[in-house]
């Protein structure tokens, strides 16, 4: 040890106080040896890791400029997608609003030409019930029937003119009877060829005919059979024979009688 001069100090002799242990100074000793020799080798570890982050120093520097730089780049790749996805979806919207316009342009033009199409016809219709409250068709439907009803009635009305000449002679039941037609124009099946085949009819049968001709039915034989004579127009009637004027089966039969006045 030196004092301020630079002299080295001899120390001075340490008296041993006769009654201090000399074994147990030894032993302080030797653990302070111990000691100042652990600390030397913290020291020494301390320089050694302070040493180490000094040469790492200008790699953790450069470490966070690149870690800077790398956020700064991705700032902007996100800035850039950012941009790239706005310019889609503005594509997107632009594309939808044209389709969607060039849509609603179809519909409302076929609407239109629809609603045209519908007017017309409704005009077209009003104006011709205007002029022609029938329709052609059910004119020319009405007109043929009524043409056909008027054919029907004056072939109708030319029998029952030949009918009217025949007689309640023997001469004439074999005459021929001129057709008269069914209400609906058509000839009826039961239509009797001449008197003799009128006069054949049973009741059941002069009911049938009297029917199918729409006229009134009776429940007798004679009144069915006068009624259809006159419909066709014959001008006489017909009666029942007395039972004791039959023939020799003893059943009634007909008879023709003037028509009366």
């Amino acid at each position: 040890m030196s004092d301020s001069t630079g002299a080295t100090a001899t120390p001075a002799p340490v008296e041993v106080p006769p009654t201090v242990d000399t074994a147990a100074v030894r032993e302080l000793l030797g653990a302070m040896k111990v000691t100042l020799g652990n600390l030397d080798q913290t020291f020494r570890t301390l320089n050694e890791q302070s040493a180490q982050v000094s040469s790492l120093g200008p790699t953790m520097e450069m470490a966070v400029t690149q870690l800077s730089s790398l956020r700064h780049q991705i700032r902007n790749q996100e800035k850039e997608q950012d941009i790239r996805v706005n310019e889609i979806r503005r594509m997107i919207k632009e594309e939808i609003k044209v389709k969607a316009a060039d849509e609603m342009g179809q519909h409302i033009r076929e609407t239109i030409r629809q609603e045209i199409t519908k007017q017309a016809k409704e005009q077209i219709s009003l104006q011709t019930n205007e002029v022609l409250p029938v329709p052609l068709h059910k004119q020319t439907e009405e007109s043929r029937r009524h043409l056909e009803q008027v054919k029907n009635a004056l072939a109708n009305s030319e029998a029952r003119r030949k009918n009217s000449v025949l007689r309640p002679s023997p001469n004439n039941l074999n005459d021929e009877l001129a057709l008269v037609l069914r209400p609906d124009g058509q000839k009826s099946k039961l239509y009797p060829a001449n008197l003799h085949s009128l006069f054949a009819y049973d009741y059941n049968k002069s009911k049938a005919l009297v029917k199918d001709f729409g006229l009134h039915e009776h429940g007798v034989l004679e009144k069915n059979l006068n009624g259809f004579m006159a419909h066709i127009g014959i001008q006489f009637e017909l009666v029942p024979v007395p039972s004791s004027e039959a023939t020799q089966t003893g059943s009634s039969v007909l008879m023709p009688m003037s028509a009366s006045k």
